[in-house]
């Protein structure tokens, strides 16, 4: 059995220059936006552990409730990004919500300014051969580290669970993996999480 290796996961704010102030303007570029922008605006609320000043889970969620889009907002807010194994196919299923949408197209809004997450992925000479190991490695870890195992990793191995289930699941721990694979990261904060997850491996039920 492979050791589990703990990585982390390094954000920077890049702004593209590209702004809508219509809805017209925003599906387009939505469209046009590549994988990294997507990226930021869609999980920047997870991995800032819930930025946002609304119940909106993602920032192109509140711009269109801003803006008076509001089935489309709770449409957007609805799409479970821990899902989805691809960018490609979170962004395909946005364009689809705007595409069928009645809206008006050209009424002028406040702008939207897309920006790309500018990301690195470190390795972070953290390992774990068992169970208490992997316990002991989370403690240490930051919650970037866990953002990173817990949703980025998704999108690396195009497989739909968690590093750490995967994991758990390789040595027999079945219960415990599918009790953090059940761990619902839009109602806590990564601090949260990572309590949880610890409670999780030492507990005796699971």
């Amino acid at each position: 059995m492979l050791p589990f290796r703990f990585k982390s996961e390094l954000w920077t704010a890049q702004y593209t220059g590209v702004k809508a102030a219509t809805l017209g303007a925003f599906i387009l570029h939505i469209k046009e936006a590549d994988p990294d922008t997507i990226y930021y605006h869609l999980y920047r609320n997870l991995f800032e552990y819930h930025f946002l000043p609304t119940d909106f889970p993602n920032s192109f969620a509140y711009w269109l409730a801003e803006n008076g889009f509001h089935v489309l907002a709770e449409k957007f807010s609805a799409v479970d990004i821990t899902e989805y194994t691809s960018l490609k196919e979170v962004k395909d299923k946005l364009v689809a919500l705007l595409e069928e949408s009645p809206d008006d197209r050209e009424r002028v809004c406040k702008p939207f300014y897309f920006i790309r997450a500018v990301r690195s992925v470190i390795n972070l000479g953290i390992s774990a051969g068992n169970l208490s190991e992997l316990i002991d490695g989370i403690r240490k870890a930051g919650i970037y580290s866990l953002f990173y195992h817990l949703v980025s990793s998704r999108l690396v191995s195009r497989e739909a669970t968690n590093d750490f289930s995967r994991w758990l699941s390789d040595i027999g721990e079945d219960k415990k993996a599918q009790a953090i694979e059940s761990i619902d990261l839009s109602t806590m904060s990564l601090y949260e999480a990572k309590d949880r997850i610890i409670e999780i491996l030492e507990g005796e039920k699971w």
